[in-house]
């Protein structure tokens, strides 16, 4: 195993720089002595560099008539900000006082504050001290400043502590920065403002109190290092009884992690198997168990996939997190930290947990910095907000006394330095400590003090860089196979515990005292070696903890992204998005998609790119299907650019089959031919072009299996046949079943279940039972149950156009009852529309119609529109039989206007001969004649008996008896067939 190379030289620093310049130089110069400008530059260059030192800058570069000086390069400086604006206010004013005036040069400067590179070895002295685009950003601002002023940058304000008065100057465009940029004009301000400190607890009676009184859940909103944690810490300890569930903004953002990290501590192991679940939560029911077993990626949990819709596992998910916390701890206290870093699964949990009236037996606390998340996700919640904000000056020297740092020390300047912060106040206290003193200059930012408090760490500083690419929370194992021959890091890890860096979960497990901590520390490694760490994580993963990364791929993906390793990682987080998927977790599943897709930008092959934009594409359309609906102009969106990269590519791999299958089977069911046509061409040019073999034929089977459902909905039953007779040659069972791990469906499936009703339509009654039986045999050997409501209800159409109505019933009510077992709403919106059609007496009155009607407005809701014409006239015949004749007439028009136009033409003659009926009801004949005439010709040249009988029985009854047609049309069925169309024939063709 090899080890992590690191590059020792330079480090990251943020700066400060000013860019000093002399307005009008070069026209004076031009007209002056050599001599004597040279004279004149040289006591400029000096009076500057004075300026500067005694400010605690550096000057860089000297160019010309221009000077370039960086504050806290040599040493971090938390004033480096204000002594660069202070500089540079001075240098224009007392320049301007002396020759600089007599010469008829003006001084103008400009300030900006930014991240360096800085390169240490000075050996090398043609070489720049530092590399970024601060000191170019700081040219840029001065070219803007007035002669005589300063102005500096927006990264600069935000470092001044209110030694200043600033006026904004928005909307600044800069050569060479895209966009516009907020500028200021700094001037000294009149006194100083200081700000309050905060401390950890001390000062914080009123919120406790707070708190206590309070009668419902408690938000504690505030700033990073506000002392959110200390507070509900404190709270905890007075309540006795509490868990703490933790989000951690270092982490993957999987699905679930909080109540993950929760789980595996409460197990303790980052790993559990299903009996460490039963055993950790014995009185947790099986199916609970399950859920639980499912989020953290076991084989156990599994079954629930194919048990459940995605909305219905989502819920259930939900129920038994929130049971497994009330089986651990029946009351008391839970905290919920860290809200900003929750992932969006887990904002679902918590939202379950805020609606269930079994809240009210415990006393709920959750912390959170200022995030738009909140808005987002707990609208409409019932909690109290609690804001935390800096402390009195009085309070600051009060946590520092409990610190044990008020005698000894500087107090009144930490207290000033810290600005208010409870945490930089205490981070401040502990380096006072222990060198005995305190500094004058500190690092500028929270950051970089955090920093700063690692390199105290000595020797232990490298394992914490390791670490921190890990995670906030690191295996001790992993950490040692970053570094096989390296020295134990047990023991550089008790160093650093003994500096308050971090602390020891477990034997396996250790944490960052606080994740600013753990960011601080990644945020020192230079940005190659931080790729180099990320690599080797990901190859250690791979190679050591596959069930880990199985369960958790979007782990993995983030390591493989921060690699830089592009292709492995969109695939992994197109994994974890399917995992979000199955678990109902749509929000974090199409953040994966996003993300994979963001990517695909940055792959070099052109071809690797479009395979890849495909599968992220049709991956985020899915989602969103779930989410929004068929219809949904997101999800057009997607499945269109889909279909735009498969066109403008010049050649697709096997890879995008199962991506144009996804998005065939989305167009279809929208009602959308021609979207639909062009996926089912493009997988057909994909599977002639592939080989002979297995690969070959899975992607062969894609096609024909959308060809067969083109065809059925084409109503071209012919050419259907054709596919299915192909498909049953090339489908073996043990070779493509597991094809549905890809294509979201058993292939043979999809294709046979279209084939039952084609028959039935076009006279074959006979072999509707051997069709129905063989679907039910294929489904038992398959053994999936997700697939089963699609297989009962489905199933059941073809015996009522068959005759058997009460055995067609019964069928569709047991596919329906599994449908709502499971949650999956696309069939039981479905089901219950194939009842009002199958069963007439659920619509014979007034709520019944409005029930119908209501049903069909659904089914166009939420996107499914491919059999909506045929719905919609069949509920025109139910509004006529009720006497509602002109209402029956528009709804039929409009339903025979949409079948035309929508190209989809499986049903259309019978809602032509529908439609005719009604016209003839409402004294429109000329229409009546021309729609049956319609819906015969259409019949017959898509083989259609039965739409065909039905149309020829209609005539007979109630224009001239056409005996010959009727002869024709029961020619078309088996002398055996028993089906009422061919009773009443017969009836009319004996008198």
């Amino acid at each position: 195993m090899s080890r992590i190379v690191t590059r020792p030289e330079g480090e990251r620093k943020q700066v400060t720089a000013v860019f000093l310049d002399l307005v009008g130089f070069s026209e004076v110069a031009s007209t002056s002595d050599a001599e004597d400008l040279q004279d004149w530059l040289e006591e400029y260059y000096r009076r500057c560099g004075e300026i500067v030192e005694i400010n605690g800058g550096e000057v860089t570069e000297y160019l010309g008539d221009g000077i370039v000086a960086v504050f806290g390069l040599s040493r971090a400086d938390e004033l480096a900000a204000s002594k660069a604006v202070d500089a540079a206010l001075r240098a224009v004013t007392e320049l301007a006082q002396d020759k600089a005036g007599q010469g008829g040069f003006t001084l103008r400067a400009g300030v900006a504050t930014g991240e360096v590179a800085v390169r240490p070895d000075m050996t090398r002295e043609a070489w720049p001290r530092i590399t970024g685009t601060v000191t170019t950003l700081a040219q840029r601002v001065q070219e803007l400043a007035a002669p005589g002023g300063v102005m500096i940058a927006e990264g600069t304000r935000m470092m001044l502590r209110g030694q200043f008065t600033l006026t904004p100057v928005p909307n600044q465009i800069l050569k060479g920065f895209a966009q516009p940029q907020m500028l200021f004009v700094p001037q000294i301000a009149p006194h100083r403002d200081v700000a309050p400190g905060t401390a950890d607890l001390v000062g914080r009676a009123k919120e406790c109190a707070a708190i206590e009184a309070a009668r419902m859940p408690v938000l504690i909103v505030g700033q990073a290092g506000i002392g959110k944690t200390a507070v509900a810490q404190h709270m905890a300890q007075r309540a006795g009884i509490a868990t703490t569930i933790q989000a951690e903004g270092i982490k993957s953002g999987s699905s679930y992690q909080p109540f993950k990290d929760w789980i595996s501590w409460r197990l303790k192991s980052l790993t559990p198997d299903f009996a460490e679940i039963t055993q950790g939560f014995p009185d947790l029911s099986k199916a609970d168990r399950m859920s639980l077993a499912l989020i953290m990626g076991l084989p156990e949990g599994a079954a629930l996939l194919t048990e459940l819709s995605n909305l219905a596992l989502k819920a259930r998910i939900e129920a038994g997190l929130w049971r497994a916390l009330q089986s651990v701890q029946r009351d008391g206290m839970v905290i919920f930290e860290d809200l900003h870093w929750f992932d969006i699964a887990s904002f679902g949990v918590l939202q379950h947990i805020l609606r269930s009236p079994e809240r009210s037996r415990f006393r709920l606390i959750l912390t959170s910095r200022e995030d738009s998340k909140l808005g987002k996700h707990l609208s409409g919640l019932v909690f109290e907000t609690l804001s935390l904000h800096p402390l009195s000056q009085g309070d600051a020297h009060r946590m520092l006394a409990s610190l044990g740092a008020q005698d000894g020390v500087n107090a009144a300047s930490l207290v000033e330095q810290a600005g208010g912060i409870p945490l930089y106040l205490d981070q401040l206290a502990k380096r006072a400590l222990k060198i005995g003193r305190v500094e004058e200059t500190v690092p500028d930012t929270l950051m970089d003090l955090l920093a700063a408090r690692i390199d105290d760490t000595g020797p232990a500083k490298p394992i914490l860089q390791r670490a921190s690419a890990i995670g906030r929370i690191f295996a001790v194992d992993l950490l040692r196979a970053l570094d096989p021959t390296g020295a134990d890091p047990v023991f550089a890890l008790e160093h650093a515990r003994a500096a308050g860096v971090v602390m020891q979960r477990s034997a396996a497990e250790w944490e960052f005292a606080h994740a600013l901590l753990a960011q601080a520390a990644y945020h020192s490694v230079l940005r190659s070696n931080r790729e180099a760490l990320h690599r080797r994580i990901a190859e250690i993963l791979q190679s050591s903890h596959v069930d880990r990364i199985s369960r958790d791929p979007a782990l993995l993906a983030r390591h493989q992204r921060k690699a830089r390793q592009i292709g492995p990682a969109i695939r992994s987080y197109l994994a974890a998005s399917r995992i979000g998927l199955l678990q109902g977790a749509f929000a974090d599943a199409e953040g994966h998609a996003g993300t994979a897709l963001a990517l695909c930008d940055d792959l070099d092959d052109a071809s690797a790119r479009a395979e890849m934009a495909i599968a992220c594409q049709t991956a985020r359309g899915s989602v969103l299907m779930q989410a929004q609906g068929f219809t949904a102009e997101p999800v057009r969106d997607a499945f269109g650019a889909v279909h735009r990269i498969a066109l403008s590519s010049g050649s697709l791999g096997p890879s995008s089959a199962a991506a144009l299958f996804g998005s065939f089977s989305h167009a279809i069911i929208a009602g959308d031919k021609s979207r639909a046509d062009a996926f089912d061409a493009l997988l057909a040019d994909l599977a002639q072009s592939m080989p002979a073999g297995a690969g070959g034929d899975e992607v062969r089977l894609a096609a024909l299996a959308t060809r067969n459902c083109g065809c059925f909905y084409q109503g071209d039953f012919r050419t259907q046949f054709r596919q299915i007779e192909r498909i049953r040659d090339l489908y073996r069972i043990a070779d493509h079943a597991g094809m549905i791990a890809r294509y979201g469906m058993d292939i043979f499936a999809a294709a046979q279940m279209f084939e039952a009703p084609a028959r039935a339509i076009s006279g074959q009654i006979d072999a509707v039972e051997r069709l129905v039986a063989e679907t039910d045999a294929h489904q038992a050997e398959l053994s999936i149950p997700a697939m089963l409501p699609y297989a009962l209800i489905w199933g059941a159409v073809p015996l009522f156009y068959g005759g058997r109505q009460p055995e067609a019933l019964a069928r569709l009510r047991r596919g329906m009852a599994l449908a709502d077992d499971q949650g999956a709403v696309f069939w039981q919106v479905t089901g219950a529309t194939w009842s009002f059609i199958m069963d007439p007496s659920q619509s014979l009155d007034e709520p019944g119609l409005a029930a119908f009607k209501a049903n069909i407005e659904l089914q166009r809701a939420i996107g499914a529109r491919v059999g909506l014409p045929y719905f919609s006239a069949c509920y025109a015949e139910r509004l006529a039989a009720a006497g509602r004749v002109t209402e029956a007439y528009h709804v039929s028009s409009a339903a025979v206007v949409e079948a035309r136009e929508s190209g989809l033409h499986c049903w259309y003659p019978e809602i032509l001969r529908i439609h005719s009926g009604i016209c003839r009801s409402d004294n429109h004949p000329g229409e009546a004649e021309a729609a049956m005439k319609l819906a015969l010709d259409t019949a017959t040249r898509q083989g259609a008996a039965l739409w065909s009988l039905r149309a020829t029985l209609d005539l007979s009854c109630h224009d001239v008896p056409d005996d010959q047609g009727l002869a024709a049309a029961l020619n078309a069925f088996p002398r055996d067939a028993v089906l009422p169309e061919l009773g009443r024939a017969k009836v009319l063709l004996s008198q």
